[in-house]
């Protein structure tokens, strides 16, 4: 076939596959699946006419549009389909609690390592109060004497829950993305959390009679952001395993298998947190907020996440998991 025939033949198959294209935006989900099939066919068609106008001189003025029609049409067929409703409801119905039931022995190293650490700051200021002030500034406990908690010019506002909600998913992802560092750092952050974060500041409150006060403030929020917590960390060292010990996979390898799950565990922590900065700055910072109701809602997130981690996703079928 003469180039001029040969031009004249393909311009109208060029031409359906721009038609397409534009009907293709914003995804190619947009279309009916007649046309899906068929700008699959005239993708392959146009990758041909593309290696022909490569190949003779005469149409490789062609090349610069059939290249550009290639690269639209490609991104078009090998696009990933939006996220539907279903898809995040599947998402954090069954992949993300399988993904915490898969990793679990993880996630209880986080809660063994927090844990160390606490008790060995509360172990250290209760034998020895002149330590006190490695895990408190001298002002702040000048004013638990005066039984003003650090706490208690706080007040309870959206705009407190903001703070707070993104102070706790700064901690989450520090403790997930340090696991790049053969998990070493995510060891130690959790580690120096249950030192400094927990521990210490608790037993120095214990020692000037305000050790209740300040567990009352952190009974409500405490267990789902404790927990979240200790999931990024597991996640964390999901990662940094993966680089220490990758098995018979190949390094590079087996880091990307891992990561997949790391992703899942941390993208579930971020509404977990947020739900934590919630009830901190509407609950725990809420004077009016008595004790029992703290501990209510205390108990009702404990059997909550007992339910969701536990037991969510169990029903359908494991290889249908991601993880």
């Amino acid at each position: 076939m003469s180039y001029k025939r040969w031009i004249q033949a393909q311009e109208p198959h060029w031409q359906r596959l721009e038609t397409l294209l534009s009907k293709a935006q914003p995804n190619t989900a947009s279309l009916p699946p007649e046309e899906i099939r068929e700008l699959g066919l005239l993708y392959r068609g146009v990758i041909l006419d593309l290696s022909r106008a490569q190949s003779q001189p005469e149409a490789q003025h062609l090349e610069p549009y059939l290249n550009n029609l290639v690269q639209r049409c490609h991104g078009k067929v090998y696009e990933r389909p939006p996220a539907s409703g279903k898809d995040v409801a599947n998402f954090f119905l069954r992949d993300f609690p399988r993904c915490f039931r898969k990793n679990a022995g993880l996630i209880a190293l986080a809660f063994a390592l927090f844990t160390a650490g606490t008790l060995l700051a509360m172990l250290t200021v209760h034998l020895d109060p002149r330590t006190e002030t490695y895990f408190l500034p001298r002002p702040v406990i000048d004013q638990l004497d005066k039984s003003v908690l650090w706490t208690d010019n706080m007040q309870a506002n959206p705009s407190e829950s903001s703070f707070l909600m993104t102070n706790n998913i700064r901690v989450a992802f520090n403790a997930f993305t340090f696991g790049v560092l053969f998990g070493v750092v995510t060891l130690l952050l959790l580690f120096h959390n249950g030192l400094f974060a927990f521990g210490g500041p608790l037993q120095v409150c214990f020692n000037h009679g305000m050790g209740w006060r300040l567990l009352n403030f952190m009974l409500a929020h405490g267990v789902i952001e404790l927990t979240t917590i200790f999931i990024a960390g597991g996640a964390g060292m999901l990662i940094g395993f993966a680089l220490l010990f990758p098995g018979e996979l190949p390094r590079w390898q087996a880091v990307r298998v891992k990561s997949k799950e790391a992703i899942i565990l941390i993208a579930g922590c971020v509404p977990l947190l947020v739900i934590a900065g919630i009830i901190e700055g509407m609950v725990s910072l809420n004077q009016a907020v008595p004790p029992v109701a703290r501990l209510a809602v205390a108990l009702a997130s404990a059997v909550g996440l007992i339910a969701y981690l536990g037991f969510s996703g169990r029903e359908a079928s494991a290889k249908a998991s991601q993880c």
